[in-house]
């Protein structure tokens, strides 16, 4: 039998995904919520945090962002606050309710960190230098302009 990375990789997210939804479903909250808080609980201190951010960091699309965007600020999670230099652009900021959340998912997120790190033992940078390589050439291939046809 041939083994498949892919299909490792894709078991390996969906077990990640269970175990973060499992924990979020505690807190009221989607796998999806607890991640985009506390990415913004680690960055808003140096930089502004833009819809455009979260469609960066977690790879998804426009539409699903604003989707998600707008159930958090539906359920007392984010703010949208105008930019400073631009009223058109919204900041995104934890509401003083997140805010409460966001030590308990940086301690849930750390942890699953340290539980990677241990299974993987001295190989984890290794590793995660090349999954990241992965994620960053299938996404550059599949988001490039398509090319036209002579």
């Amino acid at each position: 039998m041939q083994t498949s990375l892919g299909i490792a990789i894709k078991k390996a997210n969906n077990a990640l995904a269970r175990d973060s939804d499992h924990f979020a479903k505690q807190l009221g909250l989607t796998g999806t919520q607890i991640s985009t808080i506390n990415f913004i609980a680690d960055h808003e201190a140096t930089q502004d945090i833009f819809q455009r951010d979260l469609e960066h960091e977690f790879n998804i699309r426009k539409a699903t962002a604003s989707s998600l965007v707008t159930t958090m600020v539906a359920k007392d999670l984010l703010l949208r606050v105008p930019a400073t230099n631009d009223a058109r652009y919204k900041r995104l900021l934890l509401t003083p309710h997140a805010r409460q959340l966001a030590q308990t998912i940086e301690a849930f997120f750390a942890n699953s960190e340290r539980r990677m790190r241990q299974l993987l033992g001295p190989d984890f940078d290794t590793i995660h230098t090349q999954l990241t390589q992965i994620s960053q050439t299938f996404t550059a291939e599949n988001t490039s302009a398509p090319q036209k046809k002579a």
